[in-house]
C-alpha cells in the first residue's frame, strides 16, 4: 500500500477543484456569448499550469493557466499566449494581475479566442454520496459538461458559490518600458480594468471586453483600439491625461457609460457604434475635446455626447428616451439629444455602413 503525503493529498485536492472549474469557466464563456463568438476547446489538454511572480526568462503559455497571484513580465522577457488558452484569476483578498514591463503577445483566432477572467468565488459544500449529480453555481449539470463526479466520499467537496463578476482580479497592466505588446481575439472580464495601457505601443484589436469595471484605460497614452466589442461594463474605454488613441471600428452596447474622456484627452472616436448603454455614450470632463467623427450613436438612455467634442457626420438617433425613431439633424452645440459640445455639423439622415466591428472579424 503506498503512503499519500500531506502534500500530494493537498495538490490532488487542488487539482480537484481546479480542473472542474476552469471547464466550467470554458463551458460558461461558450454558452453565454452565442454564434457571435465560437469559443473551440475541444482537444485541449486539462493539465492545469499554475503561475505566479516575475518571469526568469520567455514564456509560452498554452492550455489552462491558474493565477494563484500577480504574475510581472519584467523588460527584456516576452510572454506569449498561444489561441485557446484559458486563464483563470481566483478572486483573492489582494486581485491578481498581470504586469508587463517587457512584452506580450496574446493572439487568438476567431475559432480559438484567449479568455482572461475570473473563475468565482468557491466555498466548501457537505459531502455527497459518490454517484450524486452535482449541479454547479452557472446551473449546469457537470456530468454534461464532462466532469465526473468524484468517488470518495470522505471528503468535501468544492464548488463556485459565486458566479464571475467585474473587480474579481486587477486586470492587465503594460507598463511604460513595453516596447510592444498586442492583443488580438482575446476574451476579457470580471476585473477591475481590463486592459491598463501606459504606453503607445500597445495594440487591441478584434477582442471582446465584457463585465468590468472599465475596459480600456489610457493614461496619457495613444494605442490602437480597434475593431472590439465591449459590452456590459461599468465604462467601456477610459481616457485620461493627455491620451489620445485612435478608436475606431468598435462597438460599445450596454455598458453604463460608453466612452469618458477626462483631463486633456484628444481621442479621435471613428467609425464606431454607440448604442443602447445605459448612461451617456460619451461623456467628456475638464477640457477633454475629442474628435467624433462618423459615428453611430444610438438609442443610448443618457446624452449622445455631453459636455464636450467636435462633432461631424455622425448618425444620432433616439436617445435620451426621445423617441426610437427621431434623428437629430439640428447642428447647434447643444440638442435634445446631445449637451454642450463645441461643434455639431455634417448630421447624418441615414446610418454610417462602415461603423462597428467589421463582421468577417468574429
Amino acid at each position: 500500500m503506498k503512503t499519500v503525503t500531506l502534500k500530494q493529498h493537498q495538490k490532488r485536492t487542488l487539482y480537484g477543484v481546479l480542473v472542474p472549474l476552469i471547464c466550467v469557466l470554458a463551458g460558461f464563456y461558450c454558452g453565454c456569448q452565442g454564434e457571435k463568438f465560437n469559443f473551440n476547446v475541444e482537444g485541449g489538454s486539462l493539465e492545469i499550469i499554475e503561475k505566479s511572480g516575475e518571469l526568469t526568462e520567455n514564456e509560452v503559455w498554452d492550455g489552462r493557466i491558474y493565477i494563484t497571484g500577480p504574475v510581472v513580465v519584467p523588460e527584456g522577457v516576452t510572454l506569449t499566449i498561444r489561441s485557446g488558452t484559458i486563464v483563470g484569476f481566483e478572486p483573492i483578498d489582494t486581485p491578481s494581475e498581470l504586469i508587463v514591463r517587457g512584452e506580450l503577445y496574446a493572439e487568438g483566432s476567431p475559432e480559438r479566442m484567449i479568455v482572461f477572467g475570473s473563475l468565482g468565488k468557491q466555498r466548501a459544500r457537505e459531502q455527497k454520496p459518490a454517484m450524486e449529480t452535482t449541479t454547479t453555481a452557472f446551473g449546469a449539470d457537470r456530468s454534461k459538461l464532462g466532469i465526473q463526479g468524484r468517488s470518495d466520499t470522505g471528503r468535501n467537496q468544492n464548488v463556485p458559490a459565486e458566479p464571475p463578476k467585474a473587480g474579481d482580479w486587477t486586470g492587465i497592466r503594460i507598463e511604460a518600458t513595453s516596447p510592444n505588446s498586442r492583443l488580438t481575439y482575446c476574451r476579457i472580464q470580471h476585473a477591475t480594468i481590463g486592459i491598463k495601457a501606459q504606453t503607445d505601443a500597445v495594440q487591441v484589436e478584434r477582442c471582446l471586453i465584457s463585465e468590468n469595471n472599465t475596459g480600456v484605460l489610457c493614461e496619457n497614452t495613444s494605442p490602437t483600439i480597434t475593431g472590439n466589442e465591449f459590452n456590459r461594463n461599468g465604462v467601456g474605454s477610459k481616457f485620461q491625461g493627455s491620451a489620445s488613441p485612435e478608436v475606431e471600428y468598435n462597438e460599445f452596447t450596454a455598458n453604463n457609460y460608453g466612452i469618458t474622456c477626462e483631463d486633456d484627452s484628444r481621442p479621435r472616436i471613428q467609425y464606431n457604434v454607440l448604442r443602447a448603454n445605459y448612461e451617456n455614450a460619451i461623456t467628456c470632463y475638464s477640457t477633454a475635446s475629442p474628435e467624433i467623427v462618423s459615428n453611430n450613436i444610438m438609442m443610448n438612455i443618457g446624452w449622445a455626447v455631453y459636455d464636450g467634442g467636435r462633432l461631424r457626420d455622425n448618425f444620432i438617433q433616439g436617445n435620451k428616451q426621445i423617441g426610437p425613431n427621431i434623428t437629430e439633424l439640428s447642428g447647434g452645440t447643444q440638442s435634445d439629444q446631445y449637451y454642450g459640445v463645441e461643434e455639431a455639423f455634417e448630421l447624418r439622415n441615414s446610418p454610417v455602413a462602415e461603423a462597428g466591428v467589421p463582421r468577417e472579424n468574429f
